[in-house]
């Protein structure tokens, strides 16, 4: 049985000026290839863009990920804290 090969980004903070691919979104946003994709064309998440002009490469610089991870945090916090208040007033 074969060990499965750790990627390197993996247990690593996400760096803002490094250049992730779209093979790595899974890893950072949380779903796989194809939600992924879904939630890119609905706009959910950040449309990835190219590294060059006549590459194939696409994905996201890593302050785009990190404003993306913060916007998330700050709405499911807002949530939380709704949910608080309005358990709060009923009980």
């Amino acid at each position: 049985m074969s060990k499965r090969r750790r990627h390197p980004i993996d247990n690593q903070p996400v760096n803002p000026d490094w250049f992730y691919r779209v093979a790595d979104g899974p890893h950072f946003f949380g779903y796989r290839d194809t939600a992924l994709a879904g939630k890119i064309a609905s706009g959910e998440i950040p449309f990835p863009v190219s590294l060059s002009d006549t590459g194939r490469a696409k994905g996201w610089f890593g302050r785009v990920i990190i404003a993306w991870q913060a916007e998330r945090e700050a709405k499911a916090l807002a949530e939380a804290n709704a949910n608080t208040a309005c358990n709060r007033k009923i009980g």
